[in-house]
């Protein structure tokens, strides 16, 4: 029915069929004849229409254009394009230098080549295209070009309403010129390279930064946007500073920062690291120049604040005060990042400090890590609250002047959010949601998501270093409740004390959730273990209607069969999923696989693809073909650690299932990878109820690690011990329990068979913690192989030659010891007996 409905534009060509000729591995060619749809989408402004990517290696990807108000289901096809709708008359796809603009009423199309960008006029209904050849083309909905404008350089920026601004070279000059695309004017001309232009997150601004022939100063321009000003603001700023603006009150003034980061010698003879050095090789950070500005637009007033040298200085969303602090003081590197020690507001009218002591990051629940850190600070949109942690656990309510207002004296408050009057604060938690008056100084339960993981899913927030804008853009408040134990999931929507169901609780994934402006329709991609995703509508009523499924079909995946076991260990409640084998007969039993990571519950209603590769290279739904059982338990930390902590949940996981007659319990594999690594690690250790092991990118020794460099992160790894191994100590400290949690100094104790493996060049967790592992086992003649991919990193993307090999040597391991496939000619050298 649908596919009838199906009005299909092949716009872009290229992508070649492969053949099952050309298919070597017959699980490559199995896999290949799956599609799915991504949960990334593009919307057009008022979402009457949805862009969505369809996955297929077999037929190459696609994207396609629903219209989600018509009754006709008019849906195109635009290749494999990055979109870029223009209101509700167009669309831009584009992809690699190619281009296509759709035109959604009449569903014409006009296509370009050698294009290296392209910029929306909303208001003009027109599009302008940045070509190879340095020409900025502006055209109509119709395909007409309006106007060409030549020598344009790739410094080019728009406000996507009216205006195109671009820089250019004319007569041994650079100009900055506007247009609405149907003329342009020369805004400005100088002498001087312009290195970068930008506008303000307001889009009313367009600055400039010229290279002038001064050996110490370059110089700040700023214009009006829009209007055909002239500048209206000039300044000098330190040679090479990079300059920021923090728009202040939604742009009726703007702080203005300007840094000149240290400058280090490229490749030195020797790098010298201190001790006492609280950058630790982050010297990017640095900054040898600081210098702070507050600017009013309408009046044209520009004032220096005056602090140190240095000191930082971060908005809090005020013009009078500022938030103020010594970058990294105190840093003991147990945080993910700095905490703000001795933080001071600066009031720029009296040149005074108030001290707000020190600012601690608060904890944040999620579906999976236990502990996320927020920011520091949030404020209200209006400039007047900010809201900080002294203890990281209760919230303090501020004047923006630093005089303390309250403590709010509950735990377990996460995201702040302000509403838009800026009278109340919400809260989102793992037990509802909660309300703050500010006026009455009173919290309260919204009887929103009660006992459940409760999110707000419309807020704006507003990024900028340690301090963050948070709050609603309207009086309507749209909130996600998330049953953590039943993995289901619903939408409300709360305005002015009343609450409306508008997506009853389902226990499908629900991985994207789109919405009007008015949020009077609603749109998920919704999936399942036995659904592919597909495009959903809600209206006003609650009702479901299905928008677009790709004409995907997956018979395969609607006779998969799933239980959910429930089991207590580390002092917690925990799930494990099973899944059944594909053609599954009750008089048989079968080998089972367990993966491990953290808490897995929140996977149950995953669709599985059998083109989604975990970074192991385990694939599930192949593993169900070949006919294995897939068991996915949490595993969390509790008192005694995260090693035994996992080996405690792994083992009553274990129990759970063991009265099911269909599980052969002499033939289980145990796998995981990264924090899943360390802890197949440690249980291969700790256990005798394994036939198998594969570990990747794990970590072997656990005290080492907490005295490692990571790479990726550009810090020491001691956070990592309080943040993903919540130990909360360190070993000085805590010598036992560390001990007792490092895989490293039991490795003689595993007694199966275990592949290893790691990129060398992963940077996250160094390939050396699992050559240590390899080498410990090897010590004690263990049956071990380690797999080194040269070029790997902690994770392989689908369809590298890593993953491609790590995917079938996986699949090869557990067929040869739990399906007893002992013809792999790379295992039987390991396992042979007369082997060195």
């Amino acid at each position: 029915m649908m596919r009838n409905a199906f009005k299909l534009i092949m716009l872009l060509t290229g992508f070649l069929l492969i053949s099952a000729q050309q298919q070597v591995d017959t699980v490559d060619h199995w896999r290949a004849k799956f599609a799915h749809l991504s949960d990334f989408v593009y919307r057009s402004k008022n979402a009457n229409w949805i862009g969505i990517r369809k996955l297929s290696k077999q037929h190459g990807d696609s994207v396609y254009v629903i219209n989600t108000k018509s009754h006709t289901q008019t849906v195109y096809r635009i290749g494999n394009s990055q979109l870029t709708f223009l209101n509700e008359e167009g669309v831009l796809g584009k992809q690699g230098q190619k281009v296509i603009f759709l035109n959604l009423h009449t569903g014409k199309t006009s296509h370009f080549d050698n294009v290296i960008d392209v910029y929306t006029l909303e208001q003009h209904n027109r599009y302008g295209l940045l070509f190879n050849d340095h020409h900025l083309r502006v055209y109509d909905t119709f395909g007409k070009q309006l106007l060409e404008i030549p020598n344009v350089s790739n410094l080019t920026a728009t406000d996507s309403k009216n205006t195109i601004y671009a820089s250019k070279l004319y007569d041994g000059k650079s100009e900055i010129v506007e247009t609405t695309g149907s003329q342009q004017k020369v805004l400005y001309q100088t002498i001087n390279k312009i290195r970068k232009m930008s506008l303000s997150d307001s889009g009313k601004q367009l600055s400039i930064i010229e290279t002038t022939q001064n050996n110490d100063q370059d110089r700040l321009v700023i214009f009006q946007a829009g209007n055909f000003q002239k500048k209206i603001l000039e300044l000098n700023i330190p040679k090479n500073a990079v300059v920021n603006f923090s728009t202040l009150k939604d742009g009726t003034s703007y702080l203005i920062s300007a840094r000149v980061a240290v400058e280090t010698k490229k490749e030195p003879l020797v790098d010298v690291w201190y001790g006492n050095d609280p950058y630790v090789n982050e010297h990017f950070k640095m900054s040898s120049k600081r210098n702070f500005w507050i600017w009013h637009p309408k009046r044209n007033e520009l004032q220096n604040i005056p602090v140190p040298e240095s000191i930082e200085v971060g908005s809090i969303n005020n013009d009078r005060y500022f938030l103020t602090y010594f970058p990294r003081r105190g840093y003991n590197f147990l945080t993910s990042e700095p905490e703000l020690n001795a933080a001071q507001i600066y009031d720029l009218q009296l040149n005074s400090y108030t001290d707000i002591g020190d600012i601690k990051l608060a904890k944040r629940i999620g579906k999976e890590w236990p502990l996320l850190l927020n920011h520091s600070v949030y404020t209200s949109s209006d400039g007047k609250w900010f809201l900080a942690s002294q203890d990281g656990i209760k919230w303090s309510l501020y004047h923006s002047d630093g005089r303390k207002v309250t403590v709010i004296e509950k735990k377990g408050l996460e995201q702040p959010v302000f509403s838009a009057k800026s009278d109340h604060i919400y809260f989102e938690s793992s037990n509802g949601l909660w309300d703050f008056n500010i006026r009455l100084k009173k919290l309260t339960a919204l009887d929103i998501g009660t006992g459940k993981l409760t999110k707000i899913k419309n807020y704006t927030l507003q990024i900028d270093g340690y301090t963050a804008i948070s709050f609603l853009p309207t009086e309507k408040l749209l909130a996600e409740i998330y049953d953590r134990d039943e993995n289901v999931i619903s939408y409300q929507l709360f305005q002015y004390g009343n609450r409306y169901e508008i997506i009853p609780a389902t226990k499908n994934r629900i991985d994207k959730l789109i919405y009007d402006p008015s949020m009077t329709s609603l749109y998920t991609v919704e999936e399942n273990y036995n659904l592919p995703p597909a495009l959903f509508s809600y209206d006003k009523q609650a009702k479901k209607t299905l928008l677009f499924d790709g004409d995907i079909k997956d018979n395969g995946a609607k006779k998969i069969k799933q239980e959910i076991y429930n089991y207590h260990a580390a002092g917690k409640n925990l799930s494990g999923i099973l899944f059944y084998p594909a053609n599954f007969d009750p008089k048989k039993i079968y080998p089972m696989i367990v993966r491990i990571y953290d808490m897995q519950r929140h996977l149950s209603n995953s669709y599985l693809s059998p083109n989604k590769i975990f970074p192991e290279g385990m694939q599930i739904r192949t593993l169900l073909e070949r006919g294995y059982f897939v068991f996915l338990p949490d595993t969390t930390v509790g008192e005694k650690g995260p090693g035994l902590s996992a080996l405690e949940c792994v083992h009553n996981a274990l129990d759970a299932v063991q009265n099911n007659p269909s599980i052969d319990q002499k033939k289980i594999g145990l796998c995981g990878q990264s924090y899943g690594g360390y802890k197949t690690n440690f249980i291969a250790t700790h256990s005798d109820r394994f036939a198998a092991y594969i570990s990747g990118a794990g970590i072997s020794d656990f005290i080492g690690n907490f005295y490692s460099y990571s790479i990726n992160w550009n810090k020491p790894l001691y956070f990592a011990s309080n943040t993903f191994y919540q130990m909360g100590t360190n070993p000085a400290d805590d010598k036992e329990r560390y001990l007792k949690n490092n895989p490293i100094l039991s490795v003689e104790k595993v007694n199966a068979p275990i592949l290893l493996w790691a990129g060398r060049k992963d940077g996250n967790v160094p390939y050396t913690q699992t050559m240590e592992f390899y080498i410990g086992l090897r010590r004690y003649k263990k049956d071990v192989v380690a797999l080194f991919y040269q070029n790997g990193d902690h994770s392989f993307p689908d369809g590298t030659p890593e993953q491609i090999d790590l995917s079938k040597k996986v699949l090869d391991w557990f067929d040869y010891f739990l399906l007893g496939k002992d013809d792999i000619a790379w295992i039987d050298k390991q396992i042979e007996k007369d082997a060195e």
